[in-house]
């Protein structure tokens, strides 16, 4: 079974609407969206519509979460702030009642075993897989529950952590996971799918991941998309010029 997973689209929907169209004519079964469907960017209505109206099965992300009033965004930097505020005056009721019935995580069977996807982590949605003490007790968790692969977001940076058979996490980055790479199904691994709307890899192009579950292999689909546009919406809509300007870096 090929299966598209993609995450973190923070309100770019210049971005998401080029990705559906390029998913569209990949060969597929499922989609799956790891969530921050809003946040950073100009259209957080438009981005959570485009997502329901086709039925794609979704987590809440911690952007999501602070915008249903969830908790208040006391630890994010002052431009997410202003970003993530904006975006609760700004979203529709039917498009808040949506994100308010996601949960948090979707488990899913594969040819593999049990599946998860997250927003963050196994040990926490929120929590960010970034070093390899990150990522054993990721494993550990995977381990107790029986997870065969995990699939993430929330850093915006597509990598692969995999276990070896010691129990030692090895981290392949971004520059050494091009192409469709074929993972050993006996060890466990932790799928980071990058950003559809805010990457942050020095790459300004979107991200996603396809993967085939009947022979483990991963392939990472990067694509252009116009960041002019969404750069403009992020401006006119009064949002800091940051938001904007990162985006044609990729940071």
């Amino acid at each position: 079974m090929k299966i598209i997973i993609f995450s973190d689209v923070h309100g770019n929907i210049d971005a998401l609407e080029t990705f559906l169209g390029i998913a569209t004519g990949l060969e597929h079964e499922r989609m799956y969206n790891l969530g921050d469907t809003v946040g950073y960017g100009a259209a957080p209505n438009e981005c959570v519509e485009a997502v329901r109206s086709r039925n794609i099965k979704s987590v809440a992300g911690n952007h999501d979460d602070v915008v249903l009033g969830r908790y208040e965004p006391v630890r994010f930097n002052p431009d997410a702030r202003r970003a993530v505020l904006w975006s609760r005056n700004e979203l529709r009721e039917e498009n808040i009642d949506y994100l308010r019935n996601l949960g948090d995580y979707v488990w899913m069977d594969s040819a593999l075993g049990k599946s998860l996807l997250v927003h963050g982590s196994p040990v926490d949605k929120d929590e960010y897989v970034i070093s390899k003490w990150n990522a054993e007790q990721a494993f550990a968790a995977m381990i107790e529950r029986d997870i065969a692969v995990a699939f993430v977001g929330h850093t915006h940076r597509p990598c692969l952590w995999i276990q070896e058979l010691d129990g030692t996490a090895v981290f392949r980055p971004q520059n050494k996971i091009e192409g469709e790479i074929t993972l050993d199904p006996t060890l466990k691994v932790i799928v980071n799918v990058g950003s559809v709307g805010q990457p942050r890899d020095g790459n300004a192009q979107g991200c996603f991941v396809l993967w085939d579950d009947e022979i483990h292999s991963i392939r990472f689909v990067r694509f252009d998309y116009p960041v002019k546009a969404a750069q403009k919406r992020i401006r006119d809509a009064g949002l800091p010029r940051f938001l904007a300007d990162r985006l044609e870096a990729g940071c």
